[in-house]
């Protein structure tokens, strides 16, 4: 019999030994979890409420509301779920103190506040942070450019304030999460490119650094790829995965396990189902793609004994000993 591992001792292991250390020194993982007992629908949740209450920001991607065989499709969704606005407030926040500044931590807009706090004009304020801005976003080399302009943008108009702010944060926020993919929407702001399965691994790999530079520890991704093993489509509103898209998503992840050397601060888990393991090249499990089977199975394992740092683990329900 397959050796298993307590749920709950392994979600305590991640995080004590990936997100309180590895990863928010500027590491990167990918993990692979199997629910042996295919029971546990809120694992993914869970995961992620681990990944929030160790101070990351962390984002759910289900294959059954989001097509996990596209990698655009992927970061839209996570795009979705990253408070630009916060991130934006948190980064200028940063700039000011740097400078040295005081930051009130509430009172009002944050240049009123900067300005009050230290007995400034605010147009003196604004003009120390766009400086700022231009040296630690917009010539930030660690991230595409389109990104870079487009968080200029949003943090050029966070300062000015008025009723652009509104209208340029939806803008950017759209076509970002993919909402609006007309490029027309955002070349007003010197936007030029969508963002495609050609490049969004990219702006998902800029993201990291973003979230790093606004203060969180680190970025945490669940990817749920539960749905793509069900074999006959279920017709209930959720997505449905044929063999040529099953296989499109693990090259998804295989993609992502060769290029952990370019994330900075980031957990990726994924979240599968026992038919994940099956061996079988005709089948739906990893044995149809031996480009991922290769590098996430473990060929040596014991018998009794878990590798928790493995990067296949299979999990058993129970609370931790």
């Amino acid at each position: 019999m397959t050796a298993t591992m307590v749920r709950d001792d392994w979600l305590k292991f991640i995080q004590t030994e990936y997100l309180e250390s590895f990863i928010a020194e500027g590491g990167a993982a990918i993990k692979v979890v199997v629910d042996m007992d295919g029971t546990d629908s809120d694992l993914g949740e869970t995961i992620a409420g681990i990944m929030a209450d160790s101070g990351y920001l962390s984002a759910v991607v289900d294959s059954t509301v989001s097509r996990v065989h596209m990698i655009d499709q992927v970061f839209y969704s996570i795009a979705g779920q990253i408070p630009w606005d916060e991130s934006i407030s948190r980064v200028l926040a940063d700039l000011a103190s740097a400078d040295g500044l005081t930051v009130p931590d509430s009172g009002g807009p944050l240049i009123e506040r900067i300005a009050a706090a230290n007995d400034l004009e605010e147009p003196f304020v604004k003009l120390q942070l766009r400086r700022q801005i231009q040296g630690h976003i917009f010539k930030s080399k660690r991230m595409i450019k389109d990104l870079r302009v487009g968080l200029t943008q949003m943090a050029n108009v966070s300062i000015g304030g008025g009723q652009d702010l509104a209208t340029t944060f939806g803008a950017i926020e759209d076509w970002l999460t993919g909402r609006n993919r007309a490029i027309s929407a955002v070349k007003p702001y010197q936007i030029y490119s969508r963002i495609t399965r050609t490049n969004a691994r990219h702006y998902l790999e800029s993201t990291t650094e973003w979230v790093r530079k606004a203060g969180w520890p680190g970025l945490g991704i669940v990817l749920d790829y539960r749905r793509i093993t069900v074999a006959r489509n279920p017709r209930d509103q959720g997505n449905y995965y044929t063999k040529a898209m099953v296989l499109d998503a693990y090259e998804v992840l295989r993609q992502f396990i060769d290029g952990s050397d370019r994330l900075t601060n980031c957990l990726i888990v994924v979240v599968a189902d026992p038919q994940f393991l099956d061996d079988d090249p005709g089948g739906r499990g990893m044995g149809a793609y031996e480009a991922l089977k290769f590098r996430v199975f473990d060929e040596v394992r014991d018998r009794d004994l878990v590798n928790p740092m493995a990067a296949l683990v299979r999990l058993a329900p129970g609370a931790a000993a």
